[in-house]
Parts: structure tokens; C-alpha cells; sequence
């Protein structure tokens, strides 16, 4: 018997009796290779009761690597498996006749074992099976003797280079992963193109979680040079294959790091960012400090997105009292995106020098950069830089206002509300607006961004709206009411995580803090009674940093940071009243309020009593930055001389606060001192020459309704170019209009009152006049 090319005879026993009809078994203990080439060679034959079935020769083995027994209930084997089914119950086991199906009864295919044998072999990826099938064996009289499943399974075969990118002076390492421990596997590392030449091979047997590890030594990748390769794994018994992904291989000179910026700026307790960039390389260590500087720390960082760069992240203030680093680099170390958002990239390992740790702020200077690529510190630095660390102070506090239920959940939303007109800068606050204080403070974000919680409740946990200092605080932030008389008694505002909500923008040292007034309460300092804020509070809010920490050697008078603001009643009021329109198409109501920009109010206009037919009518209008407003209304299907009532409702005035107006349709509009300087279409009119800030929101008569329309559109006269018609509007607006008697009312009031009529005679000569004179 031949295995392998080896004479492997001895190892076998042969059992060839001939009493169970010529069948010849050799067998041993040492198992077969899966690539084993097995041959038999028979050199003569000698059968006392003459029977022979075996001719002398060589007789070609298969090799198989799984076996199906007819006696086993369930058998698990792995795809593109050689299977061995054998019939070994006892019961007609030789020339057994079998049937194949599925798992769910489906006819496969059917066959025998043969003269004198017991076993059947199939190749289940000549076959293409997959899933569960069964095997059942039959008697000579046709009956079921045996039914044996087996479930072909995925192997899961793979293999992960520990590193893309190696130089030519290293070795190749990884691992080969599968679903089975025990298996022979073939490891090839293989150059891509030029044929896929193989560069190097190994064996290995899977351990028992199914993996193993494999390495390529330097002399074999030296040997391949400069060029892209694979490591091919191939499972020997099933002929799986798997391959890695694509390994770089550079000239040593060739791998890379350096530091995109040479001088890296930030404030002492900050979280500066030092973004290095790769070139034929995955990992880089950067040393931040020195002995000369009394702080040292190494750190190496993984370029796992694969594109070239990583962005370390140092905590100034984390790096105080720290005596030791874990492999991720705990609080101190940290990567991001280079866009600033999260980043498959990791810190792989850190650690600080044992003599040169900071047991206090570090102070502000200037503190060196090296890195280099790969893990190893101790390597020649590539590239040099400096971390220049400069001392925070308190960049200011600034007064915005929001309308009444504004929320800011991150910056994008403070950002867009900016830009949509609903957060402004303002001196004075309506009772009932959201209050909010734009705070600059260096110097806080490394605390900040190592807390835990929300980021209202990380900035409150840094600092307390309190007197005097607490242990451990790094700001005090007081919202006081300023005394308007000798010996008032000083109320503080109670701000907190409750009543207040912050959002943070640490990169840029930013904290916004927003607060409805009526939710927080101002407190007594002297016997901590309350009440709430009003109209008319004038009120100072501070920021002040502590003397400790980070600001420990700060100057008094850069400690803190004020302004001031005060707290009006929410009003709203008409343009003039009465109100005026004309009976057309987009007619605009104005007014003014002392709300918060940017708040939505919802006009509405209902007709008067005795007025027929009724109507009713809504729009909503929006507060512009100059505290004015203005809603578009149709009055098309209107009758001169109707009158109605205009409403508002908002979400910070009471009812008794809301607007409540009287109006009326009319010819024409009410002429001022402006429209008599400025001529005004007749077609645009308002409220008493009100400005005209956006409006939105027209509606028809009948069921209430809301909608959204453009306001009416100014326009401006050019010279000569008004129509007979323009004129005589003009005319009768002007003229008209303004004729007064002695108790003040206007002659076109009584001519309406009294029902008279001008003639078309007289309209006619009117505007014959005028144009003979233009």
C-alpha cells in the first residue's frame, strides 16, 4: 500500500478471507492525509474455493473527507466535502441499495454499494448540494431498514492579515479563521499579477476554536520585493478557498509619518487635535512632550479606514494626576474623524513617562511633537512639531432671545435658528420668551468633554449659579437682578439642569444656556426667598472662572465676564387703529410686538355684528427682528363699509394681553403725512403706514381656515407712466380723502354715510383735468 509516495504496507492489517464473498479490507490507525495519494497494489490472488473477484493490479484509493454511517442519526460535514456513506448495520450491508432525498422529502438520486462493498462515495461539489439531506437503506424485499441524515454546513473559511501595509524588511503575519477545529489547511502568500506566483507556502492544522496563526518571515517578503500580494488559505479536505485582502508591500525607505500642522494652538484644559498623515503606513506614534517640559506621554495610533490619516485628539486637562494609561488611551487620548464626526480609526496603545507626569494644570508653553511610523516609541522620529498650550480666560457672555417654546437640542439647530431668524441678539426679553446666554470660555472643554451625562448636565456638574467658591468647581455663572434702590433686597436666578437646558460647542469653546423665564425662580441670598421674575427686572448675568486648576494663576480682572439685559411685559399692538383695508386681494395688517423674533402669531379677523354676509378669517404672522409684524388677508368678497374686529393669539401672551382691534373696509386708505410725501398704490394698503415686514398666512372668507401667501409687494411710481385710471385714484385718495369738517370727519366718511353718488360726469372731468395737466 502506497500513501503519499510512502510503502505505508506495515502500518495496515488485511483481513481477506474471502468468507464475506471476496471482500478485501485493509486497515490501520494512522490516519490519511486529505491529500494523500493512496494507491493499492495487488500482485497475486490466491482463492482456495476459487471464487476470485479481485484481479491482480493497482487499484486507484479516494480519499474522503467525512463519512456517513448508516447507524448515525445526524452527520454534520462541510461543503465541497468527498463523503463516504457505509452500511454498517449488520443487515444486508453489501451491494446495500440506498435512496437520496431532502430534508423535505424530495427524491435525489438513488444507488448501491456495490459487489462486496459497503461503501458509496459522492462529491457533494461535483453534485452542488447544500442544506440537509437523507440517506435511507432498504432490504432485499424492498422494505426501509436505515435512515441516516447528514447537514452540509458552510465552512466559514478566511484569513486576516494583521497588517495592509509592510515593508520590505518585516514579516507577513495573521490568522486563518474556519467553523471546525482539526482541519488541514495550505497558507500561500501570492503576488498579484504575473500569474498569482506564489511566493512562499505553509501548512497548518486549525486549533481547537477553529484558528491558527501564520507568519511569513522577512526573508520571504524581502525576497518578493516591492508589490501588491494576497495570503490564499485553502481547507486541503473540501478544497475551500479564501483569500486576504490586498497586502502593500513598500521598500522600507518608502513607509511614513508626519504631522499636517508643525504648530498645533490651543488653551491649557482644552482638547487639542494633531493630525498625522500616513503614507504606506497603518499605525504612527506620536510623543507629546518632554523631560526639559516636565511631561511626556507616547501614544500610537491606527489608521483603520485606510485613508491616510488620523486625527489624535489630547486632553489637556485629563492628562492632570493621570499615573497611568490603558492600551486606548483612557480620558487623555482619543481619535476622530477628520471631518470631526466618529472614526473607525483607534488608539492601539499609550502610555506616559513614569517621571514626567503632570500633577497639576499644565502650564501654558510650549510642549514638542514627534512621531514616527509604526508601534515602537523608541524608533527615530520622522517628523517634529509643537503643541503650543495657551492660558484660557473668559471670552464674553452675549444676550440672545428665542420665541416661547423654542428648543435647542445641538448646535445645528442654535445654528439654524440663527440663520432662520428665531434666536437674535437682544437687550430685553418679553416675560415668557427663552432667555439665552452665549458663553465663551476657554479652557473648559477637557473637563467638559470627559463627564458623563448630557451636556446640560456635564456643564452644571463644571460650575454652579452659587456665591462663593466650591471646592472642585471650575465657574461660577450668577444671573442677579440689579438693585434699582438703596438697600433692595439681591435676588439671584436659580439656574440648573432642571430649568435650564445647554448646548455645547467644545471645539470652539462655546456653551449656549437657554432658559424660559417663567420656569426659573429668583432666590434670595439672605433668606432664600423666592419668587418670580417680571416685567421690569433688570438683570446682570456673570460668568466668572475659579481661582483653581486651570485658572489658578489667571488675573483678577480677566476672571469674569458680564452683561446686562432686562425683562419686559409681552405686548402687541395694531399699526393704527382702526385698522383699514381696501376691498381687494392681499391686504396687509401690521403691528408690532415686544415677543421674541422669530415667534408665529396667528392673526385673526372675524366680522363685526350686523355685518352680512359674516365672514372669518385667520393668517399667522411672524415677528421680525424690529419687534414688527404683518399677516395678509383677502378681502375681495368684502363691501365697502364693512367692519370687523382683529384678534391675536401667541404662546407667551395671556388673553388679556393679546391683541384686540377694531377695522373697517373702506375706498381708500387713510392718507398720512408719509403717503402725502411718498405717493403709495392704493392697492397696498395697511395699517396706518405701518412697516411692512414679512407676512404670511392670507385667507378667504367663510370657515376659518390657514394658509400661507407672499405679502404685498411695494412698488414704486415711475415718472409718467400712471394711467387715467392710477390719477384719478390718486386724486380722489389725495383730495377726497382728506376734506374734513369741523367735528373731523373726512367728506368721503359722510359721502358714504349718506349714501350720495359722484357722477360718472363728474369722475370723468375730474380725470380729464388730471391728465390735461400731466
Amino acid at each position: 500500500m502506497i500513501a503519499g509516495g510512502t510503502n505505508v504496507t506495515g502500518r495496515y492489517a488485511l483481513d481477506a478471507d474471502g468468507s464475506a464473498d471476496g471482500q478485501v479490507v485493509l486497515s490501520a490507525d494512522t490516519a490519511l492525509g486529505p491529500r494523500d495519494e493512496v494507491r493499492v497494489e495487488i500482485g497475486a490472488v490466491n482463492d482456495s474455493i476459487d471464487t476470485e473477484t479481485i484481479t491482480p493490479g493497482v487499484v486507484d484509493v479516494t480519499v474522503a473527507d467525512a463519512v456517513v454511517s448508516e447507524t448515525d442519526a445526524t452527520t454534520n460535514i462541510y461543503e465541497n466535502a468527498t463523503v463516504a456513506f457505509l452500511s454498517t448495520d449488520g443487515s444486508a450491508d453489501h451491494d446495500q441499495a440506498f435512496e437520496v432525498e431532502t430534508d423535505a422529502g424530495a427524491f435525489v438520486f438513488a444507488g448501491r454499494t456495490g459487489p462486496g462493498s459497503q461503501a458509496f462515495v459522492f462529491d457533494t461539489a461535483a453534485r452542488n448540494w447544500s442544506g440537509t439531506y437523507a440517506v435511507e437503506t432498504y432490504l432485499a424485499d424492498g422494505s426501509v431498514d436505515r435512515r441516516a441524515a447528514f447537514s452540509i454546513r458552510d465552512l466559514g473559511l478566511g484569513v486576516a492579515a494583521a497588517d495592509r501595509t509592510v515593508t520590505t524588511d518585516e514579516a507577513i503575519e495573521g490568522a486563518v479563521l474556519a467553523n471546525a477545529a482539526g482541519r488541514s489547511v495550505e497558507i500561500e502568500l501570492r503576488r498579484r499579477g504575473d500569474g498569482g506566483a506564489v511566493v512562499a507556502r505553509t501548512n497548518r492544522t486549525l486549533s481547537g476554536n477553529g484558528e491558527t496563526p501564520f507568519e511569513f518571515p522577512a526573508e520571504s517578503v524581502s525576497s518578493g520585493g516591492p508589490g501588491n500580494y494576497t495570503v490564499n488559505v485553502t481547507d486541503v479536505g473540501t478544497g475551500a478557498i479564501a483569500g486576504s485582502e490586498r497586502i502593500r508591500v513598500v521598500d522600507a525607505a518608502a513607509r511614513t509619518a508626519a504631522l499636517r500642522s508643525a504648530i498645533v494652538t490651543e488653551h491649557t484644559g482644552d482638547v487639542a487635535d494633531v493630525v498625522v498623515d500616513l503614507t504606506y503606513a497603518e499605525t504612527a506614534t506620536v510623543t507629546v512632550g518632554s523631560p526639559a517640559v516636565g511631561f511626556r506621554a507616547n501614544v500610537t495610533a491606527a489608521d483603520r479606514d485606510g485613508d491616510g490619516s488620523v486625527r489624535l485628539r489630547v486632553n489637556t486637562a485629563a492628562a492632570v494626576g493621570a499615573t497611568g494609561l490603558p492600551d486606548d488611551g483612557g480620558d487623555v487620548f482619543d481619535v476622530r474623524g477628520i471631518d470631526g464626526g466618529d472614526s473607525p480609526d483607534e488608539i492601539i496603545a499609550a502610555d506616559l513617562d513614569d517621571d514626567n507626569r503632570a500633577s497639576d494644570a499644565l502650564d501654558p508653553g510650549e510642549y514638542g511633537l514627534s512621531v514616527r511610523a509604526g508601534e515602537d516609541s523608541s524608533d527615530a522620529a520622522e517628523d517634529f512639531g509643537t503643541l503650543v498650550l495657551e492660558r484660557p480666560a473668559p471670552g464674553g457672555i452675549t444676550n440672545w432671545v428665542a420665541p416661547a417654546g423654542t428648543e435647542l437640542d445641538d448646535y445645528r439647530s442654535v445654528s439654524s435658528a440663527i440663520d432662520e431668524g428665531r434666536l437674535t441678539r437682544a437687550a430685553d426679553a418679553a416675560v415668557g420668551d427663552v432667555v439665552v446666554h452665549r458663553i465663551v470660555a476657554p479652557g473648559l472643554a477637557g473637563e467638559f468633554v470627559r463627564g458623563s451625562g448630557s451636556e446640560t448636565e456635564r456643564f452644571f456638574a463644571l460650575g454652579r449659579t452659587e456665591h462663593g467658591d466650591t471646592d472642585g468647581d471650575q465657574f461660577a455663572l450668577n444671573v442677579t437682578r440689579r438693585n434699582r434702590r438703596a438697600n433692595a433686597e439681591a435676588y439671584r436666578l436659580d439656574l440648573n439642569e432642571t430649568n435650564s437646558r445647554v448646548v455645547a460647542d467644545p471645539d470652539n469653546d462655546t456653551y449656549v444656556l437657554a432658559y424660559e423665564t417663567g420656569d426659573a425662580l429668583f432666590a434670595s441670598d439672605s433668606d432664600g426667598d423666592t419668587r418670580i421674575p417680571d416685567a421690569g427686572d433688570d438683570l446682570t448675568a456673570a460668568f466668572a472662572v475659579r481661582e483653581n486648576g486651570t485658572f489658578a494663576d489667571l488675573d483678577d480682572d480677566r476672571r469674569t465676564v458680564e452683561s446686562e439685559y432686562s425683562l419686559v411685559a409681552a405686548e402687541i399692538g395694531a399699526g393704527r387703529e382702526p385698522v383699514v383695508v381696501l376691498a381687494a386681494a392681499n391686504q396687509s395688517v401690521t403691528g408690532t410686538t415686544t415677543v421674541a423674533p422669530g415667534t408665529q402669531i396667528t392673526i385673526r379677523i372675524r366680522s363685526a355684528e350686523g355685518v352680512e354676509p359674516r365672514f372669518l378669517k385667520t393668517a399667522r404672522a411672524v415677528v421680525e427682528t424690529n419687534g414688527s409684524w404683518a399677516a395678509a388677508f383677502d378681502f375681495e368678497e368684502q363691501r365697502v363699509g364693512d367692519t370687523f374686529t382683529v384678534a391675536s393669539a401667541t404662546d407667551v401672551l395671556d388673553a388679556e394681553s393679546e391683541l384686540a382691534a377694531a377695522g373697517e373696509v373702506r375706498a381708500t386708505l387713510p392718507v398720512t403725512e408719509t403717503d402725502a410725501q411718498t405717493a403709495t398704490p392704493a392697492g397696498s394698503g395697511g395699517s396706518g403706514g405701518a412697516p411692512e415686514p414679512r407676512a404670511s398666512g392670507a385667507s378667504s372668507s367663510g370657515d376659518e381656515t390657514d394658509a400661507s401667501s407672499t405679502p404685498p409687494t411695494q412698488t414704486t411710481d415711475e415718472p409718467n407712466s400712471d394711467t387715467v385710471v392710477d390719477a384719478t385714484r390718486k386724486f380722489v385718495g389725495g383730495v377726497v380723502g382728506t376734506f374734513v369738517d369741523d367735528d373731523g370727519e373726512t367728506l368721503r366718511r359722510r359721502l358714504l354715510g349718506f349714501d350720495a353718488l359722484l357722477s360718472l360726469s363728474a369722475l370723468t372731468t375730474v380725470a380729464l383735468f388730471v391728465w390735461r395737466r400731466r
